[in-house]
């Protein structure tokens, strides 16, 4: 007995395990927030990364969540491949099934459960590879808001918010928020500047939350949100990490999330890299799609799932994907337009002379 509660007392005193758990929760509870996401049979169109791939029976989509939140439980205690192995598979199953399962706040838990178990031995690694992934989200999050449709939603919004500031005063700021948040990013980086940006990061959190809250949305990122502070705070306050630390790759592993977190996401400005993965989060930069139809006598050919979702403005008629796809598994849809294209093909397939088409937005 006393054997066990030592090898418990040091299991808590290991840094890694408290964030293990946050890992766990972070994960969970969005998964928890919209379950249906997570089940074949529903009521939006599953969007498989391959065509023709089978779709899993209501038992097994049970059975495989049950594994997947059993061998993530048991990775928190253990972090070993014989546990977080099966958590990383059937994540990546579930995306290729369906890409709306790509979310920021599942995806960056996938990649940090990847680090905690392939270098479960080596702390310092992992924290490097997870200093890493932090690195690249805030970073490219604002070198992605430099666009034409971010500063005029951003000044638009400064000037309802804060009408009493001078006009010039709102577009320096607004022009300077991508740079802003991506110094916040390059902040982590050096160990003299990292207390400043874990602060002004958790300042930028604390607004985006309360925005949040004011609006009654967005309440399914406050995990990942919690998450990234915690480890912050955590792991990275008091850390003595130097830009070799965290920049020279140690293992061909650790190489891998450093071209995922800091060099892939370049090529979302070429065209050639999903927003979600270039982590191009609040940016304006995707894209959002309604599906028009032009002859309104189709819609009485749509089964009645798809046809509650149907909405009128003016003369026209159509679906707001978006609409649909967050009141049937609680999340919005993929931003690519392939994805559109298939749900597209989804809702045409009810249709005897298919007459639809996208409006992006």
């Amino acid at each position: 007995m006393t054997i066990q509660k030592s090898k418990f007392q040091n299991l808590k005193e290991n840094k890694l395990f408290w964030v293990r758990v946050f890992a766990f929760f972070a994960f969970v509870i969005p998964m928890v927030v919209s379950p249906n996401i997570w089940f074949s049979e529903r009521l939006f169109p599953m969007i498989p990364i391959f065509d023709g791939i089978p779709i899993p029976s209501f038992t097994s989509d049970v059975i495989l969540i049950s594994i997947f939140l059993l061998s993530f439980l048991a990775f928190v205690f253990k972090p070993i491949w014989k546990f977080g192995l099966p958590v990383i598979v059937i994540y990546v199953f579930w995306v290729i099934l369906d890409q709306n399962r790509i979310q920021p706040f599942y995806f960056e838990m996938i990649f940090m459960v990847l680090a905690l178990i392939q270098f479960n031995k080596n702390p310092k690694l992992v924290k490097q590879c997870m200093l890493l992934i932090l690195v690249g989200t805030y970073f490219w999050s604002g070198m992605h808001k430099w666009n034409d449709l971010f500063f005029e939603k951003w000044a638009n919004g400064l000037s309802k918010r804060i009408p009493f500031v001078p006009e010039w005063i709102r577009l320096i700021f607004t022009y300077a928020v991508p740079f802003l948040e991506a110094s916040f990013g390059v902040f982590l980086i050096f160990s003299k500047t990292r207390k400043l940006g874990i602060w002004l990061i958790t300042v930028m959190h604390v607004i985006i939350l309360a925005t949040f809250i004011k609006g009654g949305y967005g309440y399914i990122v406050f995990p990942m949100t919690f998450f990234n502070v915690f480890v912050l705070f955590y792991l990275f306050y008091k850390s003595s990490f130097t830009f070799k630390d965290v920049f020279v790759p140690k293992h061909p592993q650790s190489f891998a999330l450093l071209l995922i977190a800091i060099v892939f996401p370049f090529l979302n400005f070429l065209g050639f890299y999903d927003h979600i993965l270039a982590f191009s989060y609040f940016s304006g930069k995707p894209k959002y799609c309604k599906i028009h139809f032009n002859n309104p006598k189709d819609i009485e050919a749509l089964p009645e799932h798809i046809k509650q979702n149907v909405r009128q403005d003016s003369e026209t008629y159509f679906i707001d994907l978006n609409d649909w796809s967050g009141r049937t598994i609680g999340v919005i849809v993929y931003p690519e337009e392939r994805v559109y294209e298939k749900v597209q093909a989804h809702i045409d397939a009810y249709l005897k002379t298919p007459n639809t088409c996208i409006e992006y937005y």
